[in-house]
């Protein structure tokens, strides 16, 4: 998540650091670096006089600095700045502030029109316009600017997708790294969920390491609302689990991949949309993902509710599905899940945005990304 009250953690030198930038010029600033400084318990605002240091030597003596405070910061401030020419984004932060950055990145466009208003969906109908079959159908995604740079610096408390990335976990490392001026091309996926409320299509969103659908999702739903009362993630996770755990039922879901190639109908307890190899805790849940073969793993965790599911997940945390008939995996362009029963969440890069019906697909442009 971005930041928690972040205006409080942001110290002294940060703020006066902030303002000075801001008063800059824009056409002489060509990096923009997009800060939490709530993330990693706070430590990365604290600090940030020793690390604004070194990722001066790094992306030169002149970057533009935004802290954000809020949610949805993190993207409003990466539009903002490469609509004014800034070429290069560094996001600093954990996966929250790296996805809000990454959605930055894009603009998004309805494919039906300039209709604004929420389209209804029901297990009784199809949704409208905006659903097909049942499924909510992507908006399109833009690049404000298809040359820009794309940076990571992990400082959050997992950093699940620098792990996926084969990133240095270190800020020293990483600003050493990127002084070399390397990029690489990275797939963007982008999920399309529906409202819990209004049962309306949800705007699409870009996602960078993994979807997780179900049981995983539900357990880090239930995690950020421990995490607002007691402000330890581990305690909080490990308290969603053995609440969840014990009590959670697979659900009678409808998958389809790449737009009707292929359909399953199966009890579903888990499902992982991946981009990158790891989810949290280090589960490779997707062994053969690859974040540049423009395809998305899709792993499902089939009818393993309550207890049953502990043997499961200790294979996915290795990634051995070798002997595991319960799991199915396949690689795909795009797939959409549909709930039989009741209503199942669905959380992209750590973060819950919504229940299925849902879709899912690799987005026509990636990100260039520093590594």
């Amino acid at each position: 998540m971005l930041s928690e009250k972040g205006e409080k953690s942001v110290p002294f030198i940060a703020s006066r650091i902030h303002k000075q930038n801001l008063k800059k010029k824009l056409k002489n600033v060509e990096t923009l670096l997009v800060i939490n400084p709530s993330s990693s318990s706070g430590s990365t605002g604290k600090d940030w006089e020793n690390l604004y240091i070194k990722m001066k030597d790094a992306f030169g003596k002149n970057p533009q600095v935004v802290f954000t405070k809020k949610a949805n910061d993190g993207t409003l401030l990466t539009r903002k700045f490469l609509k004014r020419g800034v070429k290069k984004v560094i996001a600093i932060g954990g996966d929250g502030t790296i996805n809000e950055v990454a959605n930055g990145f894009f603009l998004t466009e309805e494919k039906q029109g300039d209709n604004k208003k929420p389209v209804s969906f029901s297990k009784n109908n199809d949704g409208g316009q905006e659903y097909k079959n049942g499924f909510p159908q992507p908006d399109i995604l833009r690049p404000i600017n298809s040359e820009a740079i794309f940076g990571i610096i992990p400082s959050g408390t997992r950093n699940v997708l620098a792990k996926s990335l084969n990133l240095p976990q270190g800020i020293d490392e990483c600003c050493h790294s990127y002084m070399k001026g390397i990029t690489r091309k990275m797939d963007v996926l982008t999920a399309t969920v529906t409202n819990p409320s209004d049962r309306s299509k949800v705007p699409t969103r870009a996602f960078l390491n993994a979807a997780e659908i179900g049981f995983g999702a539900e357990v880090i739903d239930r995690s950020k609302r421990v995490r607002s009362r007691i402000k330890n993630r581990m305690v909080s996770t490990i308290t969603s689990v053995i609440a969840t755990l014990p009590t959670y039922e697979s659900n009678n879901c409808e998958i389809v991949f790449d737009d009707g190639q292929e359909k399953v109908v199966t009890k579903m307890t888990m499902g992982v949309i991946a981009n990158g190899k790891f989810l949290g805790g280090g589960f490779m849940a997707a062994p053969e993902a690859s974040f540049s073969d423009g395809l998305l793993d899709v792993v499902i965790l089939r009818d393993s509710g309550s207890l049953k599911m502990l043997d499961k997940l200790a294979n996915i945390k290795t990634g051995n599905y070798t002997d595991e008939v319960d799991v199915i995996y396949k690689q795909a362009m795009k797939v959409s899940i549909k709930s039989k029963e009741r209503d199942i969440t669905v959380a992209i890069d750590g973060e819950p945005i919504g229940i299925l019906p849902a879709t899912f697909q690799v987005n026509q442009y990636p990100l260039n990304l520093l590594s």
